[in-house]
């Protein structure tokens, strides 16, 4: 069985963190939610309070397929987190895909993993990520090698199709699209 870890600090976009964490289960993949504080329990960036699977801490054990990282205002303490610059960097240092939406694609951008790539997020972070990229992209979902980056909350859906098409191949993402009668 695939595994996935996803990230939550709090701050972090609801949207962007339920909808892949829902539609990989859907899929049959283990997702852990993991909270970055020693709390299980994480409030987002419109107030939402969700309770982690576990704590970043204790995460960090264990090797995960992917890592999936929220956006929100969360974003500004990833950026801060040595641990979680270092497990970005340890995944992929493995070979394995990383996944940023929104303004997460700044911590694959403090992790040093960006150069020369093609990637998208939310608008207002373009200035900062063009620079570290070959390309900065207007698309919903980018796919650029072992990164799945994405625009923001609108397009979380198609996100997590591009995750479980990733990890378990283009007929399971179709067949979890229509299941929840997505276009």
């Amino acid at each position: 069985m695939k595994t996935v870890l996803l990230l939550l600090s709090p701050g972090f976009e609801e949207l962007e963190a339920v909808a892949p964490l829902d539609l990989l289960r859907r899929a049959g993949i283990e997702v852990v939610s993991a909270s970055t504080t020693p709390e299980l329990w994480v409030e987002g960036s419109h107030g939402i309070r969700i309770q982690a699977d576990a704590t970043l801490d204790a995460s960090l054990l264990q090797d995960y397929d992917m890592i999936v990282v929220p956006g929100g205002p969360g974003v500004d303490g990833l950026r801060k987190d040595p641990r979680v610059l270092e497990l970005l960097r340890r995944n992929h240092s493995l070979g394995k895909p990383l996944a940023a939406i929104c303004a997460a694609p700044l911590v694959l951008l403090d992790a040093g993993l960006i150069q020369g790539r093609v990637m998208t997020s939310f608008p207002g972070s373009q200035e900062e990520l063009e620079p570290s990229l070959k390309e900065y992209s207007q698309d919903r979902v980018v796919v650029d090698g072992p990164f799945i980056t994405s625009r923001g909350a609108g397009s979380s859906e198609e996100f997590a199709l591009a995750i479980i098409a990733e990890l378990l191949g283009r007929d399971a993402a179709e067949d979890v699209r229509r299941r929840i009668v997505a276009r």
